[in-house]
């Protein structure tokens, strides 16, 4: 994938979901390191992933620049960050909190259709704000249940953004080239110390639901193995 040329690369500020976003540029060693990095990084992905990261590119690219104007415009490392450069990777459970504490996996049970559960949250009414150390980049849902996911619906809320349900229905059917219960949903940047609520509803039955999509943070945060240990 190409990374110059982008038109986000040429703005300053974006709007979505009514939210602001200011960017911070990215140099051309910057731009060179992302485009590198994001080829190797989608290198081992399946198709139907790096199909959805291609086609957004643009405003992936802006996520990354929204959140390194949050991160203070520190340097973009892609892969290889320093402990305070920035950096980026696939996003694991422990970048995530359910009733305020870290996740160690993606399950939640799911307890019926027309029935609304709790998943990202610090509490039953309240998001939890991730830390000053990164952001994210969410692009789509992966379910790990075979043969069928049970999830169906899914409502995001995002500081004051409080976003209209969104019909995830379709990752049953598998319906991509491979056959894989991938589906992508809009694109939502989440900056670091931002509010991330997000709640399902679906089919009854134990769920294991990965949010796809990228972390960029600094590196002593991203490069940990064990996050369920931060205390964040």
């Amino acid at each position: 994938m190409r990374i110059a040329g982008l038109s986000a690369l040429a703005k300053s500020e974006i709007s979505m979901y009514g939210l602001k976003y200011t960017l911070a540029s990215l140099d051309s060693e910057e731009q060179a390191i992302l485009e590198d990095n994001f080829n190797k990084l989608l290198s081992t992905t399946d198709s139907q992933v790096r199909r959805i990261f291609e086609e957004r590119a643009d405003t992936i690219v802006a996520g990354i620049m929204a959140i390194k104007e949050k991160l203070n415009r520190r340097k973009f490392r892609g892969m290889n960050p320093g402990d305070s450069e920035i950096g980026i990777g696939f996003i694991r459970p422990g970048y995530t909190k359910s009733n305020n504490v870290i996740n160690p996996n993606w399950n939640i049970a799911l307890t019926g259709m027309n029935t609304w559960d709790r998943w990202l949250d610090s509490a039953a009414t309240a998001g939890y704000a991730l830390p000053e150390d990164f952001g994210l980049i969410i692009t789509h849902f992966s379910s790990e249940v075979t043969p069928t996911p049970f999830v169906r619906t899914a409502h995001f809320i995002i500081g004051r953004a409080d976003l209209i349900p969104e019909d995830v229905s379709d990752i049953a059917l598998g319906d991509n080239d491979n056959g894989v219960a991938v589906y992508p949903i809009p694109t939502k940047i989440v900056l670091p110390e931002d509010e991330l609520r997000v709640r399902l509803e679906g089919v009854t039955g134990a769920e294991i639901l990965r949010l796809g999509g990228l972390v960029v943070g600094l590196g002593r945060f991203i490069k940990t193995e064990g996050l369920v240990a931060l205390a964040w």
